[in-house]
C-alpha cells in the first residue's frame, strides 16, 4: 500500500519571500520526493522558473487564484494527478493575491472526488499552513487587502521576514498586528526565509484558527500585464522604470537581457526595487524575455505603462503580452 502524502500550503502577500523560503525547503527536504504546486497570478509562471530543478515534480498554476471559482476546479484536479506520482510531501504556493480561508473546503471537495475513483488509493495528510510575512510592508497591506490579514488567520505559523529592514519597535507591532488576527500562531523572526525544518515539523499545524469562504472572486482579482522584452536593457534604467510604475504596480517582476549581455532577475514590489544579476541559472527560454505586472486594482494602467516605458526605453518597442 502507497505512503500517504503530506500536503503544506505556503501563503504570504505579495513579495514576502514565499519563493525564497521554498527554495530552502527543499534544500532542506533533499532526501524526499517532493511535489509542488506554484500558483501565480499572472499569464505565465516567474517562480515556477526560478525553482525548478531535477527531480522535482512541479505545476504551475497561472492566471489567477487556486482559491478563486476560474482556477478552483483545476487546482482540484492537479490534486488528484499528484496522488497517482511517487511523492512523499507536496508544498503548495498560493499566489500571493490568494486568500485559503476555503482550504480545508476544497479538500473536502478533493475526497468526495475521490469517491469515484476507488483506483486512487493514497491520500493526502494535510499538515496546515505557513504564511510569510514582509517585515517591512505587511502593516501597511493589512488595511488595504483582505487576503493579508486572512493568509495570518489561515497559519498555525506565521514567519516575519525581512527583520533585517526594520526597527525593534516595528517589528513588536507586527507581533502584536499578528497576534490580533490569530493568536494561536507561532511567530518566527527572520532574514532569506531562513528556517530550521524543526519549527515547521513540531509548529505546523492543520487546526487553522480561520474558516470560511475565500474573498477571491473574477470581479476583484488585479489587472495584470505581461511585458515582451525582446531586446537588450539597461540595468539602471529598468530599475528606474519600476520605480516610476510603482503607483499602479503592485508586484514587477521576471527576467530580461541587460545591455551587457548578463541575465537578469526583477522582483520588485512597490516602491522596493530588487534586480540583480543571475550566475550559474538555467531559466527557460520562454520565459527569458517576459516581465509580470501586477496592478494594485482592478484598473487599466496600460496607458502609464507605454508613457513610462517611452521615457527610458524610447529606441526599444514594447510588446505587450
Amino acid at each position: 500500500m502507497k505512503k500517504n502524502i503530506q500536503i503544506y500550503l505556503i501563503s504570504g502577500f505579495l513579495g514576502s519571500g514565499k519563493t525564497t523560503f521554498l527554495k530552502q525547503l527543499l534544500e532542506q527536504n533533499s532526501n524526499k520526493r517532493v511535489g509542488v504546486i506554484v500558483n501565480e497570478f499572472g499569464d505565465i509562471g516567474i517562480d515556477g522558473t526560478v525553482l525548478k530543478k531535477d527531480g522535482l515534480e512541479m505545476v504551475e498554476i497561472n492566471n489567477g487564484s487556486i482559491f478563486c471559482s476560474c482556477l478552483k476546479d483545476s487546482f482540484v484536479k492537479t490534486l488528484v494527478a499528484f496522488l497517482e506520482l511517487p511523492i512523499d510531501i507536496l508544498f503548495i504556493e498560493a499566489s500571493g493575491m490568494a486568500d485559503p480561508s476555503s482550504m480545508k473546503l476544497l479538500l473536502s471537495q478533493l475526497n468526495t472526488l475521490l469517491e469515484n475513483k476507488p483506483e486512487i488509493t493514497q491520500k493526502y495528510v494535510y499538515e496546515g499552513s505557513v504564511c510569510l510575512v514582509d517585515a517591512a510592508r505587511f502593516l501597511e497591506f493589512c488595511e488595504i487587502f483582505q487576503p493579508t490579514t486572512n493568509q495570518v488567520r489561515k497559519s498555525s505559523l506565521v514567519i516575519v521576514n525581512k527583520v533585517d529592514e526594520v526597527s525593534e519597535e516595528r517589528i513588536e507591532e507586527i507581533h502584536t498586528k499578528i497576534s490580533e488576527l490569530n493568536n494561536h500562531a507561532f511567530i518566527y523572526n527572520t532574514t532569506f526565509g531562513r528556517i530550521p525544518i524543526e519549527i515547521i515539523e513540531n509548529k505546523v499545524s492543520p487546526d487553522g484558527i480561520f474558516e470560511g469562504e475565500t474573498t477571491n472572486t473574477i470581479m476583484n482579482r488585479p489587472k495584470t500585464y505581461i511585458l515582451q522584452l525582446n531586446e537588450k536593457y539597461d540595468l539602471d534604467m529598468m530599475k528606474q522604470f519600476s520605480l516610476e510604475m510603482s503607483e499602479n504596480v503592485l508586484r514587477f517582476k521576471g527576467f530580461f537581457v541587460t545591455t551587457s549581455g548578463d541575465i537578469a532577475h526583477a522582483d520588485c514590489v512597490g516602491d522596493y526595487v530588487k534586480i540583480e544579476i543571475l550566475t550559474n541559472e538555467e531559466i527557460e527560454t520562454e520565459n527569458l524575455h517576459k516581465i509580470v505586472m501586477i496592478g494594485n486594482s482592478g484598473m487599466e494602467f496600460a496607458d502609464n505603462i507605454k508613457k513610462a516605458w517611452g521615457k527610458y526605453f524610447a529606441d526599444n518597442k514594447l510588446i505587450f503580452g
